[in-house]
């Protein structure tokens, strides 16, 4: 008489090392989220800053309020990058109709270090040129 061998150990393992991998990929992907968030919200920082130079007249005062906006924007709740770290350059325009930039580095939080994501710094940078009718006042 042959005995039927179970396959209940092999199923049990399978199963095993199934919950393991998905458990593996579902931090992989939470850990996709800080690094997202910390970019947007230095892209949008970027983009404020910029924006915000080319409407004033008087470019020292437009790169200190340029520099506040895009801290306002990186430290808004909506952001939600706890533990991001961010540095804002602002580059005033020379004079009026000249062109100014503003660079904002960031660097994300490493919750699960799954996909190898790198804590290195990483940048955004926006340029803006006053409007020409800005450019004529003095």
């Amino acid at each position: 008489m042959i005995q039927k061998r179970s396959e209940r150990g092999q199923a049990m393992a399978e199963t095993a090392l199934f919950a393991t991998l998905a458990i593996l990929l579902t931090f992989a992907i939470l850990s996709l989220i800080p690094f997202h968030r910390t970019r947007t919200a230095a892209t949008s920082a970027a983009y404020a800053c910029a924006q915000f130079i080319s409407q004033s007249p008087n470019p020292q005062w437009a790169a200190w309020e340029a520099h506040r906006v895009a801290r306002e924007t990186l430290n808004g709740d909506w952001s939600a990058t706890f533990g991001a770290e961010y540095q804002v350059d602002v580059a005033p325009p020379s004079g009026p109709g000249q062109p100014g930039g503003c660079l904002v580095h960031y660097r994300p939080p490493v919750l699960f270090n799954v996909f190898g994501i790198s804590s290195e710094w990483g940048s955004e940078f926006f340029a803006s040129r006053s409007e020409s009718w800005k450019a004529r006042w003095r």
